[in-house]
């Protein structure tokens, strides 16, 4: 039940982070609205106007109005230098006086680029307004918040597969005969010497001494 209360808790405050959509466009959050518009037409290499307009039904101090993109793109700043981090200014805006700021964007690449404008104050909610812009081919198309951007399904390209040959089937091999088991070989024994009887007579004859006269 914990669990379920603090989803709902959850769902109520990111409802409310976007606000409602104003009758003359843009979104509003209780008494302050913004609105992000962008001039056409789009062409490649030119730089785009981006136009904000803030308004409020009493007087706020220390507003903070930011342009961010996803993904980045280059935006001019006050002093005239192209960043990519997004730009932010605080302002004070007076009761039913529309603040509107005029932004000059360069896209650095084709395809699909969200701007969003937002506004926040201390003592007053988040508020948000977003366009997107789709460039392709050199030219580029404006799509508001809440609107689709039409999407081409391109056919998907056909591939052939083209069989392989077929592997060569290996030699089969001759199978090995098989031997007879070969006997053992086995020495022949030595004949043991017989040994004479001891003494015994040499056959080689003694020398006889020849006689002094």
């Amino acid at each position: 039940m914990k669990r379920l209360w603090m989803l709902t808790i959850l769902i109520i405050i990111l409802s409310g982070c976007g606000g409602s959509a104003a009758p003359s466009g843009g979104q509003c959050n209780k008494d302050l609205c913004i609105k992000i518009e962008v001039a056409e037409p789009i062409r490649w290499g030119e730089p785009i106007g981006v136009t904000v307009t803030v308004t409020a039904e009493r007087d706020v101090s220390n507003l903070q109005v930011s342009l961010t993109s996803y993904p980045p793109v280059f935006l001019e700043d006050h002093q005239g230098r192209w960043i990519e981090e997004g730009i932010r200014s605080d302002v004070n805006l007076v009761a039913n006086r529309p603040l509107v700021t005029v932004y000059k964007v360069h896209l650095p690449s084709e395809g699909t680029f969200e701007l969003r404008a937002g506004a926040y104050a201390p003592n007053l909610p988040y508020v948000s307004d977003s366009v997107r812009i789709y460039l392709n081919g050199g030219k580029g198309d404006v799509h508001y918040s809440g609107t689709a951007i039409p999407v081409t399904l391109w056919p998907l390209p056909v591939y052939t597969v083209t069989p392989g040959p077929s592997p060569t089937p290996l030699p089969t091999s001759t199978p090995i005969p098989t031997l007879p088991p070969t006997p053992p070989h086995f020495r022949s024994p030595l004949a043991t010497p017989t040994q004479p009887p001891y003494p015994f007579t040499s056959p080689i004859s003694t020398p006889t001494s020849a006689a002094y006269p």
